[in-house]
């Protein structure tokens, strides 16, 4: 397990200054800067197309940035050599060749990183692959090819992992394998950057969040800070809720659908979500509040569901 480490000259695990990147006239990311404090799980959260996997790659030394840098324990990525013992990454899907063997394909990473043969044998049993090592990899499923691609990230039993939805394709038993996972890794002094769009249960594994919207900064704090800061929603269900969402709009709230039917208001109190409704005879089945939670939060300073 990942040991305690300490970045000379440099408090951050990770430090991101006015990170520009274009893609012809497309800009993706755009003057972005953050930072990721060492030992600590850090989520990066914004929707589709806000330049979140562009970022990362940027931090990782996949992409060269139009301007700006990315830092690594103090020094640029693109100024270091490959590590495997400082740095693990999992941005593309697991790049193994369908016919080869899962064990095969971890043992030519570890040749090329020069990482001992034992290490294969591993992070197999830490993935819970050892009993497919000898499967063909055409033959996994998505989330064991999800397993597959986090057991190279691990096999340096690096100093840094960097994901990109690490939980894609894995089932509520490999999600809470993965949050563990992480969670005694940063407990053990080593640092976590994740993106996921499971912000549920991405509240339960980071303690700090940074969120981007069209490539640009929005928020980076910490997890209870932000949720903190979020106060209270008007929950409502109601078998009109779209025009209730344009009522709530046109008064200048905002509202977005929970996973349980409800529709949540910010914006807004419950007193004025019940005029609203009396006013324009929408029928309101349930009215009341709740603290607000990471998902709230995202889609207030997101503006909205994913684009």
């Amino acid at each position: 397990m990942t040991s305690a480490r300490t970045f000379v000259g440099d408090p951050a695990a990770i430090r991101v200054e006015g990170l520009t990147k274009h893609y012809g006239r497309r800009t993706a990311v755009d003057d972005l800067s953050f930072t990721v404090g060492a030992g600590r799980v850090t989520g990066f959260f914004g929707p589709n197309g806000a330049g979140k996997t562009t970022a990362l790659k940027a931090v990782v030394g996949l992409a060269r940035p139009t301007a700006g840098r990315a830092l690594v324990g103090g020094t640029p990525v693109m100024s270091l050599r490959p590590d495997a013992r400082r740095l693990g990454v999992y941005i593309e899907p697991c790049g193994a060749h369908p016919g080869r063997t899962g064990r095969a394909h971890l043992r030519s990473l570890a040749a090329l990183a020069g990482l001992p043969r034992r290490r294969v044998g591993e992070v197999l049993e830490i993935v819970g692959l050892a009993a497919a090592a000898q499967r063909r990899v055409g033959t996994y499923s998505m989330g064991m090819r999800q397993r597959l691609g986090l057991a190279a990230a691990l096999l340096g039993d690096p100093e840094i992992l960097v994901l990109d939805e690490p939980v894609n394709g894995l089932d509520p038993q490999g999600i809470r394998w993965l949050r563990t996972l992480l969670r005694d890794r940063a407990a053990n002094g080593g640092t976590v950057l994740l993106s996921s769009h499971m912000l549920g249960e991405a509240a339960r594994t980071v303690d700090d969040v940074i969120m981007i919207d069209r490539g640009r900064l929005v928020h980076e704090g910490a997890i209870r800070d932000l949720e903190r800061s979020g106060g209270s929603v008007v929950v409502v269900r109601t078998a009109d809720a779209e025009r209730l969402s344009r009522l709530v709009a046109a008064a200048g709230g905002r509202s977005t659908h929970d996973d349980d039917g409800g529709l949540v208001i910010e914006g807004l109190d419950g007193a004025e979500v019940a005029r609203l409704a009396h006013r324009d005879g929408v029928l309101l089945e349930e009215i009341g509040h709740r603290t607000a939670s990471l998902e709230d939060v995202f889609f207030g300073l997101t503006g909205g569901a994913d684009r």
